[in-house]
């Protein structure tokens, strides 16, 4: 059950609530502002929860792995996996090109939002806050009661992997298939160190260096996604 909160909870809560405000599902991809709202407000809730199961059992953020090992040495492994990030998602388009060229995603919905530096900027906090900070914080938090009470954590890495691309399905096939094997990566980094925060760093420069570059280099020519070096940049979102 707490697994569940964590993972879906601020996903049925917060559109109800956006819902009783007016703000419906069809908007909230028609607008950088709406989606940010609905990515920060989710991520909240989950921290919320996920602080207060913490604390029913009288454990904290530390049990995370939050703080552990030195601060700098995490961040600096958390850099320097950055370009095997990419490479597995340029490996992911080269694969759907090749084989499965019917599933190549044409669009991006979430990249199709930023429209104006206002839109950047909302969607750069995002990542840090909700791809770095919230998701990093669920995933350990996944693999800790996979590990105390639901049979490991191998079967809980597997299946946080599968769930996370799931989960971005809406960026299309390739895409969700590139965030499973992402969101693997940083469940073995977060297993292989101990620590939050070599994923954290890894995860939010990753959709820092995505966003950041299809408004430098993409945003106008955006067909080049569907050719596999535009993979290397295009991946998934958030």
């Amino acid at each position: 059950m707490e697994v569940m909160l964590v993972a879906v909870g601020g996903f049925i809560i917060v559109p109800i609530l956006l819902a009783l405000l007016g703000i419906g599902p069809e908007r909230l991809l028609q607008q950088a502002g709406y989606l940010f709202v609905l990515l920060t407000s989710e991520a909240s809730l989950t921290l919320f929860f996920i602080l207060f199961l913490l604390a029913l059992r009288k454990q904290n953020l530390v049990n995370l792995g939050w703080g552990r090992g030195a601060f700098l040495r995490e961040a600096a492994i958390g850099v320097a996996i950055l370009p095997l990030l990419f490479l597995s998602t340029f490996l992911v388009s080269l694969l759907f090109h090749n084989f499965f060229p019917n599933h190549i995603s044409e669009r991006n919905p979430l990249l199709e939002l930023v429209r104006t530096p206002t839109d950047l900027t909302l969607l750069l906090i995002s990542s840090i806050y909700v791809g770095g900070l919230k998701e990093e914080l669920q995933r350990a938090f996944v693999l800790e009661r996979f590990r105390e009470n639901l049979g490991g954590v191998i079967p809980g890495l597997i299946l946080w992997s599968l769930f996370f691309g799931y989960g971005h399905m809406i960026q299309g096939v390739d895409n969700a298939v590139g965030a499973g094997l992402l969101g693997l990566a940083f469940g073995v980094l977060y297993l292989w160190r101990g620590s939050l925060t070599a994923p954290i760093v890894a995860h939010a420069l990753y959709d820092v260096v995505t966003l950041t570059a299809y408004w430098s280099f993409y945003r106008e020519t955006a067909e080049h996604f569907n050719r596999p070096l535009g993979g290397l940049l295009f991946g998934f979102l958030l």
